[in-house]
């Protein structure tokens, strides 16, 4: 899965010049069309931005967390960046790290929003859809004016979502979350308790900008919100591969990631002495 994942990007992105046509009209509410991060980050903040305090509970649950993203813990590189978060700068190796997506779980949200895969948005009348490349997954966020009680609702990888228009601005208000999941790679925590809101604006026919605030007193003492994300609008061109148009079928599949988990992340095994 991680091989055809990186052949993706790197096709994807080998095609950026490709010109994305003439016309430069657009509706500022419709915000269909196909689209890819712009940037390699896959933080829920830029490297210097800003991360609350933890509650106590947070603090607990960000230590659990071991993520093989970021400078590696103990180095001197790590050592050489005080400027970053902690978060950012105690890698493992993937032999040592508990992140879920290593057994094939689902990534859940805001991070599934950090990969650097495209992912398609389809609107209707009552909803807006999301699918995306990584994972070969989608979620709802319903327009049909409707409230979300999570009291009596199990918990969701991708929560329950609500959205409607302020202006030009879709602003999107999910809850219900499943505690197990990350905000994003370096393993910032969160829980049942999280109310993610996402406000995407579309600034030009090739530009979605996105905001995200994070609300969860269990966790931090604050709001914890997100640098601007970007991104740029696929044409055609920029999704075929391999003479497939569209998105890719980028699937976890355990059968597939026994293979991967030999080669990468299992610890080594020296052969016997003879």
């Amino acid at each position: 899965m991680y091989t055809r994942a990186v052949l993706s990007t790197v096709i994807l992105l080998a095609c950026s010049s490709v010109v994305m046509g003439q016309g430069t009209t657009f509706d500022p509410r419709d915000l269909s069309g196909s689209w890819l991060k712009s940037g390699g980050d896959r933080g829920f903040t830029n490297v210097r931005g800003e991360v609350p305090p933890f509650t106590p509970e947070g603090q607990k649950r960000f230590d659990a967390n071991k993520p093989s993203r970021g400078r590696i813990l103990g180095t001197p590189d790590a050592a050489a960046h005080p400027e970053e978060h902690v978060g950012r700068r105690r890698a493992v190796p993937p032999a040592l790290s508990n992140d879920l997506i290593a057994e094939c779980n689902p990534l859940g949200m805001p991070r599934l929003l950090f990969e650097p895969e495209p992912f398609e948005i389809i609107q209707t009348k009552d909803k807006v859809m999301q699918f995306f490349q990584w994972a070969w997954t989608f979620r709802e966020m319903w327009t049909d004016a409707r409230t979300v009680n999570t009291t009596d609702l199990p918990s969701r990888w991708y929560g329950y979502s609500v959205g409607k228009w302020e202006g030009d601005t879709l602003v999107v208000d999910s809850v219900g979350f499943d505690e197990r999941s990350w905000v994003d790679f370096y393993g910032y925590p969160h829980s049942d308790q999280m109310h993610l809101q996402e406000r995407y604006r579309r600034v030009s026919r090739d530009r979605l900008e996105l905001t995200l605030t994070i609300t969860d007193p269990l966790t931090y003492t604050r709001p914890f919100q997100s640098d601007t994300k970007v991104f740029t609008l696929l044409t055609k061109e920029r999704l075929t591969l391999l003479g497939w148009t569209g998105l890719q079928e980028n699937l976890c599949a355990p059968i597939d990631e026994v293979d991967f988990n030999t080669r990468i992340r299992n610890p080594a095994v020296l052969p016997a002495a003879k």
